[in-house]
């Protein structure tokens, strides 16, 4: 059984609820992920799961937005 864990990401480019609902429904496709909150305001994703950070990284970065390091 794997760890669910909470990892917190920044995530650059959002700008409005649109980009919200994207980011949510490519991170939320992501085998292993069981919750998802982003903050447009901050850039804020909160993943909760047991989800590879690759895929996660891989989903945002397929509808248009990176991860700040």
């Amino acid at each position: 059984m794997s760890n669910v864990v909470t990892a917190t990401y920044t995530v650059a480019g959002m700008t409005c609820n649109g980009c919200v609902t994207k980011v949510t429904g490519a991170v939320s496709a992501v085998d292993g992920v069981t919750d998802v909150d982003v903050d447009v305001s901050t850039g804020a994703l909160e993943v909760t799961g047991a989800a590879d950070d690759a895929a996660i990284r891989s989903a945002i970065a397929e509808v248009g937005y990176t991860i700040e390091d």
